[in-house]
């Protein structure tokens, strides 16, 4: 009898599968799908726009960083004249950065006391531009070296066109240098073997409107470090690092000839550019991106200049560095 109860029973009551979900059920689950969606899209387009300002932060910390190292590695080299000092009774002149005929280099081995250029000068930001720098960037100020390379280079394998600095060993020998193309005459200590040469190098640093320029005319607006070099005999205008919006320059000047710098000035006079001993360099480097929402309320001092505020979408982040001319300096000591 009992068995019979319980088939009657689950008779009654038979097991049910799921036919289907209701209109509600599908909304709420829909509904529940969306918002996590926007979540995960959300978080997504954060960490995307979060990696893009590192990645340009990163960009434009590498290229000041790198624009300095360049600035400074060559004012520390300036006025390395191979073997050559300069007496303490040089004539010093402040030829012009874009001459490229010998004589206007400002090298006079004839004169008495003998004429050599100043290792350093420059030009300040409303100082008129030379005529070999192109799209100089308003406001912004240049730094011209002049030095010697120091790879040496054989009498006989001096190559054609290029300018060299020969300096002499020889005791019985009056002439101290010779800077030229041709006609090596001076010798070592022993009055026979020709003396090495040394490449002659003029280098100006500036602040370009733009990177790339084609047919004479700027291809973009990106701020760009430059230099006009003057190397093997002619004059090369080369791009460095994009990003550098703004440059300024602090020159210490030693006015008790120990080499150390006494005062600092932005624009030194044309008889205290031999007495310059360091350089701060005063460097603003920008994104070259805009910054969606972000707005540059920021002012930059840069050195002795006046205080900038460029303003924009543009992050910027300011760099400053104090380089000793070793070589002027050293002979001071």
């Amino acid at each position: 009898m009992m068995k019979n109860t319980a088939r009657k029973i689950e008779c009654f009551f038979p097991r049910r599968s799921q036919a289907g979900l209701s209109l509600v059920e599908l909304m709420i689950s829909l509904t529940i799908g969306l918002v996590l969606l926007a979540g995960i899209t959300t978080l997504i387009v954060q960490q995307s726009t979060t990696r893009r300002e590192m990645e340009k932060s990163s960009r434009q910390i590498e290229n000041g960083r790198y624009a300095m190292e360049i600035l400074h590695g060559d004012i520390e080299h300036a006025g390395f004249y191979g073997e050559y000092a300069p007496p303490g009774s040089a004539t010093y002149t402040v030829p012009d950065p874009c001459a490229t005929a010998i004589n206007l280099q400002g090298w006079d081995a004839a004169s008495s006391p003998v004429a050599v250029p100043v290792a350093i000068h420059g030009y300040a930001a409303a100082d008129a531009t030379p005529a070999c720098v192109s799209n100089r960037k308003a406001g912004t100020a240049m730094l011209v070296v002049r030095r010697t390379a120091s790879a040496t280079v054989d009498a006989a394998a001096a190559v054609a066109g290029t300018t060299y600095l020969q300096v002499n060993r020889c005791n019985s020998e009056t002439q101290p240098f010779l800077l030229g193309q041709g006609g090596f005459t001076l010798t070592l200590k022993d009055c026979v073997t020709p003396a090495p040469l040394h490449g002659y190098i003029v280098r100006t640093y500036y602040v370009s409107t733009c990177s790339v320029v084609t047919g004479g005319a700027c291809a973009d607006t990106i701020p760009t470090l430059k230099m006009v070099e003057f190397v093997n005999g002619a004059q090369t205008t080369i791009p460095l690092v994009e990003g550098i919006e703004d440059l300024q320059f602090d020159y210490g000047i030693d006015t008790t000839s120990d080499g150390a710098p006494d005062s600092y000035t932005t624009a030194p006079t044309a008889a205290q550019w031999r007495d310059v001993m360091s350089v701060r360099v005063n460097l603003l480097a920008r994104n070259n991106e805009t910054t969606p929402g972000y707005i540059d309320a920021k002012t930059y001092t840069l050195g002795g200049a006046s205080a900038v505020s460029p303003g924009g979408a543009y992050k910027r982040h300011a760099y400053s560095q104090l380089v000793r001319a070793v070589n002027p300096s050293g002979r001071r000591e």
